[in-house]
């Protein structure tokens, strides 16, 4: 299955639900708005809008953390980290917030005779988009394994509901304060795989994503990549957010490639990593 943009993103607005503090600084929110939860796919992003005034001007790019077709509910889990997010966090059960989406190219599965196995790799706030692919693939009865790496405790979340799905999960932290005392590098060198192919579903910091990259190439895995760069429209209008990828082109080593609608999943052989 192809993870893709099938149908023309939605410009509505969304019920606020329920808002909570999962960790300092790192908040979960429930909005109702079925048609977009309707149409997502596992990888796919959201942009939101925090209020409903014009400043800030900008929406949010949030990944899709859940999606719940049958209640009609999408998931967002963000990092409160600038003025925006800052006033997003603030919202309240009730309030309806301008959205578009659902946008951006999302994960690709694989068929189930090529016998993959999904490893789910994340860094801090990158687990966000993992967890929807993790269900889909739990629906095969092909829960995999999920690394996870954060500088401490206090960046560890939502865990819980890929233990749920019966993910193996796997934890390392650069303090040693829970799971293992490293990064999450360090677990994908050391993990098993036995007869099975992994496929590495990779989201996290850009450092993390070209070590992981660089790794997964150097012992022949298949790995995809979640990019995250600054965007204004998310529509691949305004340009803000290119990447370098690989030219398909002959006579061209690289082209740009737009991470709100090329991505924001590449395969990670794509992507121009040294600059």
């Amino acid at each position: 299955m192809e993870g893709a943009m099938t149908m023309e993103p939605l410009l509505t607005k969304a019920v606020l639900l329920d808002q909570e503090q999962i960790q300092p600084g790192f908040f979960r929110m429930i909005l109702s708005v079925p048609e977009v939860a309707r149409r997502a796919e596992p990888g796919q992003f959201v942009q939101i809008r925090v209020n409903n005034g014009l400043d800030p001007l900008l929406p949010r790019p949030i990944s899709l953390h859940d999606i719940d077709p049958l209640k009609g509910t999408i998931t967002l889990l963000y990092h409160s980290a600038g003025k925006g997010t800052r006033i997003l966090a603030t919202a309240a059960a009730g309030q309806e917030l301008p959205l578009w989406g659902p946008l951006g190219k999302g994960w690709k599965m694989t068929e189930p005779e090529e016998n993959y196995l999904p490893v789910y790799v994340a860094g801090g706030i990158g687990i966000a988009p993992l967890l929807p692919l993790a269900a889909a693939w739990s629906r095969r009865e092909e829960p995999g394994i999920l690394l996870y790496g954060a500088r401490s405790t206090g960046q560890v979340m939502t865990v819980e509901g890929f233990k749920d799905l019966g993910v193996d999960v796997q934890v390392a932290t650069e303090d040693g304060s829970l799971g293992m005392t490293g990064r999450v590098t360090d677990l994908l060198e050391r993990s098993p795989w036995g007869e099975r192919r992994p496929l590495l579903y990779v989201c996290g910091p850009k450092p993390m994503l070209k070590a992981v990259h660089k790794m997964a190439e150097s012992k022949g895995w298949a790995c995809q990549i979640s990019l995250e760069e600054r965007m204004c429209c998310g529509l691949g209008a305004c340009l803000s957010c290119v990447c370098k990828t690989k030219a398909k082109a002959a006579g061209k080593a690289w082209t740009h490639s737009k991470v709100c609608t090329d991505g924001p999943v590449f395969w990670s052989g794509e992507v121009v990593w040294d600059e």
